[in-house]
């Protein structure tokens, strides 16, 4: 099994750093793209036959980007929306650990751009999903922080590029981070995205027809699911056109400055917060109802010094800990990785197994646009995701011990939490959350642990559930 080696010379140089906050920074720069709702299995690196992640001859296409790094097979988010999710990156805690458990709550732990500004990094953000908000906190430890929604998201790259220019030329330490949103719904490509993976006009991937999609069933006919990954799809490539402007940016910053290419000063992170459904369960397109892996699976490609060319790396980890492995040189935890929605639904996931679990056996599921259409859980569903990749059968009761296993780890990662009280955001600047696909009121659900593992029966195989 493919390791990555602990960046020993860099690791000391951090360490010593921490130690002394007005030391300036040593080591390389690091840039972390992120886009919003790019679920891993539309590119090409995990399996997709579509080039939305650009052409592989372009060196700084994300095809281009994965033949140049390391390419992560199984990573994991800690929910399935944004500011849970990229808490989690930042604070490398899960949600009900650092506080932001919708988009809704701010993150209250300090985030590690803190301590990288602390240790003389110039750090610089352009977010373009509107959650993002200052009173978020995800601000915090950047120089500057700005965002740039829907028509001024093709400028992050040239903004961000023109930012980071005097301090690529004063060879200075510098943290940048571009979070991308065109792949979030509705789905709308620009043209030529709109026609290059579906032939059809309609239906458009608006909002109101998703939800209705998901309202009736029925509708969702095979040609139209098609049709509307189709544009989906063409979001992805139109986001990763964003990401390839960006580097090939910030490659001839550092060439002009005279300083060799990106790859010779820095380490690029490129990962996104969340998938999407796709339709896989309940004729759902969206995400924030959802644990399964469409949409708790996310991309993680990185490249540099220290994550050698072309290599895959099968070991599972989770987003929070992406960090710990790129600056501190750590380890990824063996797992299981589990995830959540609020403290009322989980899952929870190993080398093969997935297991769901909804302790309150609460028929609505998660409360998310549209609220009046149930996205039901089983209370105990377990899924074998090597025949079963996108966890359509539950199969439980044919491997009673992996479910009291995996229920049993579940249970032990919650009662490991040091939960905090949440707070509420100060978002008089945010967005309508419906527009985005989220609850736009933070619910006074009550909280429902995992249950200990004694406490599920293991149905006969063909009961009735």
């Amino acid at each position: 099994m493919a390791v990555v080696r602990p960046r020993t010379r860099w690791l000391l140089l951090l360490t010593a750093a921490a130690g002394c906050a007005d030391e300036a920074a040593s080591g390389p720069d690091l840039i972390l793209v992120s886009v919003d709702t790019l679920r891993a299995d539309r590119l090409s690196a995990y399996g997709a036959a579509r080039d939305c992640d650009g052409d592989p001859a372009a060196p700084w296409s994300v095809r281009g980007l994965a033949a140049r790094g390391v390419t992560y097979e199984w990573c994991w988010a800690a929910a399935g929306q944004t500011v849970p999710s990229l808490g989690s990156f930042w604070t490398g805690k899960p949600p009900l650990e650092h506080g932001g458990i919708t988009n809704l709550h701010p993150v209250q732990l300090p985030s590690r751009a803190e301590r990288l500004q602390e240790q003389g990094y110039v750090a610089h953000a352009r977010v373009a999903n509107r959650c993002l908000t200052p009173g978020i906190g995800l601000n915090r430890g950047f120089d500057s922080y700005a965002i740039r929604f829907g028509p001024d998201e093709a400028g992050i790259p040239a903004e961000l590029a023109g930012a980071a220019s005097a301090t690529i030329r004063n060879g200075q330490s510098l943290l940048l981070w571009a979070h991308f949103m065109t792949p979030h719904q509705p789905y709308s490509p620009p043209p030529p995205n709109d026609r290059r993976y579906t032939e059809r006009s309609d239906p458009q991937g608006s909002n109101d027809v998703l939800a209705q999609l998901h309202r009736s069933p029925e509708l969702a006919d095979a040609a139209t699911v098609e049709h509307l990954r189709g544009l989906y799809d063409g979001e992805v490539r139109s986001a990763c056109g964003y990401v390839e402007d960006l580097l090939e940016r910030l490659d001839a910053e550092y060439r002009k400055a005279g300083r060799g290419g990106l790859l010779d000063n820095a380490v690029v992170v490129f990962f996104a917060d969340h998938g999407e459904e796709l339709a896989d369960h309940h004729a759902y397109f969206m995400h924030a109802k959802s644990l399964y892996s469409g949409v708790i699976r996310v991309p993680l490609i990185i490249a540099g010094r220290g994550f050698p060319s072309g290599r895959r790396e099968p070991r599972p980890l989770g987003l929070w800990e992406v960090l710990s492995v790129v600056l501190d040189g750590a380890q990824p935890d063996a797992g299981p990785h589990c995830a959540a929605w609020k403290a009322r639904f989980y899952s929870v996931r190993d080398e093969r197994w997935t297991l769901v679990h909804n302790p309150c056996h609460d028929r609505n599921g998660p409360l998310e646009p549209p609220e009046d259409v149930p996205f039901y859980y089983e209370p105990v569903a377990l899924y074998d995701r090597l025949a079963d990749p996108t966890e359509q059968h539950d199969v439980a009761a044919q491997h009673p011990q992996e479910t009291l296993r995996l229920l049993a780890a579940l249970r032990d990662w919650y009662g490991a939490l040091h939960v905090l009280p949440v707070e509420d955001a100060a978002l008089d600047d945010a967005p309508s959350l419906q527009e985005l696909g989220y609850a736009d009121v933070a619910g006074g659900e009550a909280d429902c642990p995992p249950w200990p593992p004694q406490r599920w029966e293991a149905p006969s195989p063909g009961a009735p559930r």
